[in-house]
Order: structure tokens, then sequence, then C-alpha cells
């Protein structure tokens, strides 16, 4: 078989029998499309290009299953508005949640310096109510900015050294799928489109208590002080709210 041939079989293959490994064939024999529209997006918005290229293979993946060859286009044509839009949609969201973090950001940075100065004079780390209270916040506000706090020191959902097991990608902790070879990376990356918008129908307090026990690895005790509810409750909250998020995976 001809190599120039080779992404054409492949989308044969997969329009007869449209199977997860043949559609993985597919999205990796047209991964240089992908990285061509990132280097592109890259340059006009100055985002980084890994990060686009991620987004991109799920633009591509959805255009693969949408794509239609009786239309007269070619996967290339139309896969391309998919993958450009995929990016677009990532720097609109990233955009807005930058703008709306700086008054916490500046929240951040308050209580980071007022923490470093106590412990300058000897004094105890404050809690976060005592942190609260000394910044002029309510405790609510300080958790919000701790959790975001914890959700920008993590560069990927892909990235491991977060939650109760350092060893396993947040993805991989939230989730009991496991990517099979050899197309785990892209597995991978539409299980994390996946889990985000999974995380997404959760209330704010499941959020939040996701996000403490897995990002910034709180005790049940903790958890439950900061929600009201006892030890046992918070963790029974929380594997409801993880299963929650397993059922839209699945």
């Amino acid at each position: 078989m001809a190599v120039h041939n080779q992404p054409q079989w492949l989308l044969s293959r997969y329009l007869k029998q449209p199977t997860p490994e043949h559609r993985n064939a597919v999205v990796a024999a047209n991964l240089p499309l992908v990285w061509k529209v990132a280097r592109r997006e890259s340059e006009r918005s100055g985002h980084s290009f890994e990060d686009l290229a991620q987004e991109g293979v799920s633009g591509l993946i959805k255009a693969i299953e949408r794509f239609d060859p009786n239309r007269g286009n070619t996967l290339s044509t139309a896969a391309v508005p998919w993958i450009r839009g995929a990016m677009r949609h990532y720097l609109r969201d990233r955009c807005r949640a930058v703008g709306g973090a700086r008054s916490v950001i500046e929240l951040l940075q308050r209580g980071a310096a007022l923490q470093r100065r106590r412990e300058r004079q000897g004094l105890e780390v404050l809690d976060d109510r005592g942190m609260a209270d000394a910044l002029g916040c309510s405790l609510q506000r300080w958790q919000e900015a701790q959790a975001l706090q914890a959700c920008l020191r993590i560069a990927s959902l892909d990235q491991p050294g977060a939650g109760p097991d350092p060893e396993l990608p947040l993805v991989e902790q939230l989730s009991d799928q496991q990517a099979p070879a050899p197309y785990g990376w892209l597995e991978r990356c539409e299980l994390r489109r996946r889990l985000w918008k999974g995380l997404k129908t959760l209330t704010a307090r499941q959020r939040r208590l996701v996000l403490a026990r897995v990002l910034q690895q709180r005790s049940w005790q903790e958890l439950g002080a900061r929600a009201g509810l006892s030890a046992r409750a918070a963790q029974r909250h929380y594997q409801q709210a993880c299963a929650q998020v397993r059922q839209q995976l699945a």
C-alpha cells in the first residue's frame, strides 16, 4: 500500500467500521493538520502551541465522527473549521477566566504576604477563618481563592503530582477508565475534555469539594468543617460527586 494513500485508507476503514480504534488511527494520521492550525493560532494569539494542539485534537475527533463523504469535501477541508473552532473556543474561555480572576489573585498575593510576615515574626499560620478576617473578606471568598490557586497550579489534567495519588494524573484519579495503546494519548485528550464537561454538571458546592480534595488534598475533617458537615458526610458527598462525573464519562 502506498504511503500517501494511508490516511485515506484509514478513513475508509473507519467509515465502514466506526470503532474507537479505527477512529484514533485516523486521528493519528491527521495530526500534522492539527499542528499546522495550532502553529497559526499560536502565532496569532501568543498562546502555547502544545495547549492549542491538544484542544485541536478534540476538534479533529468531532470532525471525524461527523464526516460525511457524500458532501464532496475531503476530511482535511471539513476538519479545519472544527479544529480552529476548538482552539478559539478554548482561548475565549481562558481569557474570560483570567479576566475574572484578577481580584482573586490579588487576594491570594495579600494572603501570601501576610503569612510570610507572620512566619518571620514567629507567629502561627492563620487558618482559613483567620485569613478571611485578617484580609477583610468572607470565608467563602477566601476558600474560593484557594481553590483557584490550586487550579492555576495544575498545568494540565494529564500532569502527575496532584491529588491523593501523586503518581497518577488527575484525569485518571477521577476516572476509572484506562486509555488503550497505541493511541492512549489521543484517548486521554478526549477524556480530559469530557472530564471538564462532567465537572461542569456538578453544583458549585460539589465542585469546591472535589477540587479541594483532589487538588488541595484536604482531609475529610477539613472539608466537613468548611461545608458545615461531618467528616463522614463530606466523604459521602465527595464520592457521590465523583460518581456523577464518572457517569458522565461513561
